[in-house]
């Protein structure tokens, strides 16, 4: 190591103009001093951009455009439960198609029975 790269230990800002001037020990003290720790605040920029129209709009028309080139993304989560036996007849129509002349499939709708007591 050359008399012109100071140590990350002797407090320089910035690093040498060839990494490969300092060590991997040296590299990694450089990193540990300029990191900025847990404890930073972003600010109050990025919580004034979020409930700025502007960037509502921006973040609408990011996410649709990210929809646009890669597709949606289906994170929905489906519950399926077993059941046993048959479902109950309930249902208030009854779907008959024929596949072969759809102009003759039909759909039958029954009225809701009435609760009387």
């Amino acid at each position: 190591m050359d008399g012109m790269n100071p140590s990350p230990s002797e407090g320089t800002a910035e690093p040498p103009r060839d990494p490969e001037d300092w060590t991997d020990e040296q590299w990694l003290a450089w990193l540990e001093a300029t990191d900025p720790g847990e404890d930073t605040d972003p600010g109050p920029r990025l919580g004034a951009w979020r409930a700025h129209p502007v960037g509502s709009v921006l973040g609408a028309a990011m996410l649709g455009l990210h929809d646009a080139i890669y597709g949606r993304t289906d994170n929905e989560v489906a519950i399926v439960q077993e059941a046993g036996g048959d479902p109950p007849d309930e249902d208030l129509h009854d779907i008959r198609l024929d596949l072969d002349h759809p102009e003759r499939s039909e759909i039958i709708v029954r009225p809701r029975p009435s609760i009387e007591e």
